[in-house]
């Protein structure tokens, strides 16, 4: 499910793969394919970053390239709780920051030129429904008077 999404190759590193997924369920990285023997990282030009936020990038470069979703990170612990794509049940896993054996890289990017990307008119629409509700509520006072009685306000 997730290679199709992200590469076409099914055979790959789908830890990675799951990573890139995520995000495009997100609405984030969406015109972003995995590139074999390469990633998403690199080619993005994700930052490293020393202090995570949820949804960036968890790396265990050793032994092995494993990549995951943050959930969370403590630095006072070093407690960190990710998503990882290959494990059983894809629930919540535990791990510490020690002596570099994880890397954070930054989603910042993606999440901006998603924004940049995203179209108008659901904010339009909002706007448009706001105005609406605040000129109702200026020209029928009575109404909204009796509107927040019945819900106890």
């Amino acid at each position: 499910m997730y290679a199709q999404d992200v590469s076409g190759d099914p055979e790959a590193d789908w830890c990675g793969y799951f990573a890139l997924w995520a995000l495009h369920q997100a609405g984030i990285a969406k015109g972003i394919k995995w590139i074999q023997g390469v990633g998403f990282i690199s080619p993005q030009n994700l930052q490293r970053v020393d202090h995570p936020l949820p949804g960036d990038i968890v790396v265990v470069p050793q032994p092995f390239q494993h990549q995951a979703l943050l959930v969370s990170y403590e630095p006072a612990t070093g407690m960190v709780t990710s998503i990882d794509g290959n494990q059983p049940g894809i629930k919540p896993k535990v791990r510490f920051v020690q002596n570099g054996n994880l890397q954070f890289y930054s989603i910042q990017p993606l999440v901006e030129a998603a924004e940049r990307s995203a179209p108008l008119w659901p904010w339009l629409l909002g706007g448009a429904a706001v105005l609406g509700a605040a000129a109702y509520a200026w020209a029928n006072p009575g109404q909204i008077d009796r509107a927040l009685r019945r819900v106890g306000i």
